[in-house]
């Protein structure tokens, strides 16, 4: 794999479509009933403070991604162990989005096709588009970002000209009380999908103008939190809070009862091909960076070796996606319970923050030294 620069407006797109991914699609917050949308905008808020300790971390090491200059800062005996369990978090995460893509589509519309059929088609697609370098997925981003864009235009257009949204089902706000609240937004909606930002760690430095990278993070938390928001609140004003609980896929099901003069319906289509571009960039973002720091620790440098080890982690993404777990309710149960406290707060936000306070530390220390030597001099 070439190592090549992506400009702004490219990391903004695989950014915005990342966070949509399949959180766009599965329901979020909804633990916090008709609060929902509010639990996702505070996830935000959540996200946007964690991306400044990540960007923070990217200035003082602009050349290298976090598993490299991890070890930088806790020394190959801690930091090496470390950078490796952040490569296996990121292929276990992009495994657990194949799940999540694999089932919608076995439920939308491929009733009698092999999910591992499905995911398999998925994994070769993106394993060769890696093989052609992180400027090609850039460029790519780009055509479908627009796409994405279209798609939620129309499905939104058509959902409130259908007459099926009732406002009166996201009222009374804060009925779920300020408890359920902050505990949605903690193990959920801050930690998936806005934490998941983790993985641009060791995208950044392909990043054509480091200056841009702060405010290109800002905007895509903020353009993927408001469109998440939307969605939900749609929703719930379509399916009402019960409704958008007990449902699998609430966007699909909201789409579902879009009928317009008995002539435009069964836009499910839309919902399809939003989750398949969500999808392809998300776990596209995760392999790679499971992939880039493999590669980095092992020191595998040679194209073919490059190429063969591709496929060895492409095809342990594929298998399993479909061992994680033996049905999809199962799947969700370990997803919204069991990640975000085992594994997505303490590598989103523990390691990160400790990370942060011991450079800004030793960046301190290091500072207050210069100046006491000038002072003496």
């Amino acid at each position: 794999m070439n190592i090549k620069k992506i400009s702004a407006f490219q990391l903004f797109c695989l950014m915005y479509l990342f966070e949509l991914g399949s959180a766009i699609v599965v329901g979020l917050g909804l633990q916090a009933k008709q609060d929902a949308w509010l639990a996702i905008l505070l996830g935000m808020v959540g996200g946007i403070c964690l991306f400044q300790i990540y960007h923070f971390l990217y200035l003082q090491f602009p050349d290298q991604p976090l598993t490299s200059y991890i070890t930088k800062i806790l020394g190959k005996f801690i930091g090496t162990p470390l950078a490796l369990i952040y490569c296996f978090y990121f292929l276990y995460i992009a495994g657990r989005v194949l799940r999540d893509f694999g089932d919608l589509l076995i439920t939308s519309a491929l009733d009698e096709t092999p999910l591992i059929m499905i995911n398999a088609l998925m994994v070769l697609l993106i394993t060769y588009g890696l093989s052609r370098g992180i400027e090609v997925i850039g460029r790519t981003s780009e055509t479908v970002f627009f796409l994405m864009l279209l798609f939620g235009f129309i499905g939104i257009t058509f959902t409130n000209f259908s007459g099926i949204v009732k406002l009166v089902n996201l009222a009374p706000l804060f009925e779920s009380g300020w408890k359920t609240l902050s505990s949605t937004v903690l193990k959920q909606t801050y930690t998936f999908p806005f934490g998941e930002m983790i993985a641009f760690t060791m995208i950044l430095p392909h990043l054509n103008n480091q200056l841009n990278g702060r405010k290109i993070g800002i905007f895509a938390l903020l353009a993927s939190g408001i469109t998440l928001s939307i969605t939900v609140a749609l929703e719930i004003a379509v399916l009402g809070a019960k409704g958008v609980a007990f449902s699998q896929f609430p966007l699909l099901d909201m789409i579902g009862q879009v009928n317009i003069g008995d002539f435009i319906q069964r836009l499910d289509i839309i919902v399809v091909a939003t989750l398949i571009i969500g999808v392809f960039i998300k776990i596209t973002v995760f392999f790679y960076a499971g992939y880039l720091g493999l590669t980095s620790i092992f020191h595998i440098t040679k194209k073919k070796q490059k190429a063969i080890f591709l496929l060895i982690l492409g095809t342990l993404i594929l298998i399993s996606s479909i061992k994680m777990s033996s049905n999809f309710a199962e799947h969700l149960k370990v997803g919204l319970k069991w990640v975000p406290i085992y594994l997505h707060l303490p590598l989103q936000t523990g390691v990160p923050l400790l990370l942060f306070l011991i450079t800004w530390l030793r960046k301190s220390l290091r500072k207050n030294k210069l100046k006491a030597h000038e002072m003496e001099s």
